[in-house]
C-alpha cells in the first residue's frame, strides 16, 4: 500500500516569493523547494508545513512503509483560479506517484476548501496541522479573519448588511440637510453638520464594493469596453446610450431638486428615487439588450440571462415605483391614485412570475438536452483485469 505525504500551497507562496514552479515531487525536490522558500521568508507557514511534512515522510521511510512526498501549489488569486491549479496539479500528483492513501499536511488555515478537493480523488488517512508555536492563537485568528475575507460568501453576508445601513443612514441623512442648503444659499454650519453624513455614505458604499468586488468587476468592464471598440463590437452603442441614460438620471433628479424649493425633504425624495429608478432601469436594460445583440450575432444563439434578467429588472421597478406612489399617497402628497398602484403592482408580479417561468422552462429543456445525450453515449465494456 502507497501512502502519499502531500503538502498544499492554496496561495503559491513558493511561486510568488521563491520563484519555484510546483508541484514538487520527491524528498530531494520537496527540500530544496522548503529551503528557497525559508531564505526568502522564514515566518511563512508554507515553510513549517513542508518540513512537517518531510519530517513524516523521514519517519514513515524508516519504518519500511512505501512512502512518496510531494507539494501541490494553487495560485496568487485565492478562490475559482487557485483551486483550479491546484486540482490539475494533484491529479497529475496523483497519476505520477498512483497511491493508495493521502496524508495531508497543511497549516490549518484553509482545511475546508483543500480537503475536499483531495478527498474526492484518493482516500485520506489523515490531516495534520501544523501550528507556529510562538503565537498560535494570533496564527489562528489571522487565518480566520483573512479567511472570512477571501470567501465570497462569508464577505456579503457580513460587509453587505454593514454597508446598507451606513449608505442608507448617510443618504437619508443627507438629503434634508441638502435641500435645507440649496434653500439657504450655502450657510456655512450646514456644511459642517452634513460631514457625518457624508463619512457615513462613502464608508457604506466602500463596504458594498468591496462585498462584491465591484471595483475589480468595474476594471474589467472597461477593459471589455475597450476591447471592444478595438473589435468593432455591437454592444458599444448600447454600452454608450446605457452610460447617456445613467448620468442623464442623475442630471434630472438633480434638477427636480434644485427647481423644487417649496415640497417637503420627503417629497422631493420620493420624486428623485422615482426619476433615477426608471432612467437607470433603461440604462441597464441597454446595457442587456447590447449583450442580447452582441451575443446572438457572434454565436448565432439566444443569450437567455440577459432576457430573464431584463424582465426580472422591470418586475422589481413596477414593484418600486409602486411602494413610491403608496408612500406619497399615504402621506398625501400629489399622487397617481390607488388604481394606478394596483395596476403597478400586478404588472411587476406578473412580470417577476414571466421572468420565473422562463427561467424554469429553460431548465428543464436543459435537464431533457442532458439526458438525451447520455442516452446516447453507449457504455463501453473493459476487460477485466
Amino acid at each position: 500500500m502507497k501512502v502519499l505525504i502531500l503538502s498544499v500551497d492554496r496561495d503559491d507562496d513558493f511561486g510568488k516569493k521563491a520563484g519555484l514552479n510546483s508541484p514538487f515531487i520527491g524528498r530531494e525536490e520537496n527540500l530544496n523547494a522548503v529551503m528557497a522558500l525559508g531564505l526568502k521568508d522564514a515566518e511563512d507557514s508554507d515553510v513549517n508545513t513542508v518540513l512537517a511534512a518531510l519530517g513524516m515522510y523521514d519517519e514513515m521511510l524508516k519504518k519500511g512503509e512505501d512512502v512518496e512526498i510531494a507539494t501541490i501549489c494553487g495560485d496568487v488569486k485565492v478562490g475559482y483560479e487557485s483551486d483550479l491549479v491546484l486540482t490539475t496539479q494533484l491529479e497529475n500528483v496523483l497519476e505520477v506517484v498512483k497511491p493508495d492513501r493521502v496524508v495531508l499536511v497543511s497549516d490549518g488555515a484553509e482545511d475546508e476548501f483543500i480537503y475536499p478537493m483531495v478527498f474526492s480523488r484518493v482516500k485520506v488517512d489523515s490531516v495534520r496541522r501544523v501550528w507556529v508555536k510562538q503565537a498560535p492563537t494570533v496564527e489562528g485568528t489571522y487565518y480566520i479573519i483573512m479567511k472570512m475575507l477571501q470567501d465570497d460568501k462569508m464577505r456579503k453576508r457580513v460587509f453587505t448588511p454593514l454597508g446598507l445601513v451606513l449608505t442608507v443612514l448617510g443618504f437619508f441623512n443627507l438629503v434634508p440637510q441638502f435641500i435645507e442648503l440649496m434653500q439657504q444659499n450655502a450657510n456655512i454650519q450646514i456644511v459642517a453638520s452634513m460631514a457625518w453624513g457624508m463619512i457615513s455614505l462613502v464608508l457604506g458604499i466602500y463596504l458594498i464594493f468591496f462585498a462584491y468586488k465591484l471595483a475589480e468587476r468595474i476594471d474589467n468592464s472597461f477593459r471589455h469596453f475597450v476591447e471592444g471598440v478595438k473589435n468593432g463590437s455591437q454592444m458599444i452603442p448600447f454600452a454608450i446610450l446605457a452610460a447617456i441614460l445613467f448620468l442623464a438620471g442623475i442630471f434630472f433628479a438633480w434638477d427636480s431638486l434644485t427647481r423644487d424649493t417649496e415640497s417637503s425633504a420627503l417629497s422631493l425624495l420620493l420624486k428623485t428615487s422615482s426619476i433615477l429608478l426608471w432612467m437607470w432601469v433603461f440604462a441597464f436594460f441597454s446595457y442587456q439588450t447590447g449583450k442580447f445583440i452582441n451575443h446572438y450575432l457572434s454565436f448565432g444563439k439566444i443569450y437567455s440571462t440577459s432576457l430573464i434578467v431584463s424582465i426580472s429588472l422591470f418586475a422589481i421597478a413596477f414593484i418600486l415605483q409602486a411602494s413610491f406612489d403608496m408612500a406619497t399617497l399615504i402621506f398625501g402628497y400629489p399622487n397617481y391614485g390607488e388604481y394606478v398602484i394596483f395596476l403597478e403592482v400586478m404588472v411587476g408580479f406578473l412580470l417577476g412570475g414571466f421572468s420565473g417561468l422562463i427561467n424554469l422552462n429553460l431548465k428543464g429543456y436543459a435537464r431533457k438536452l442532458s439526458s438525451e445525450v447520455e442516452g446516447e453515449i453507449e457504455p463501453q465494456q473493459y476487460p477485466e483485469a
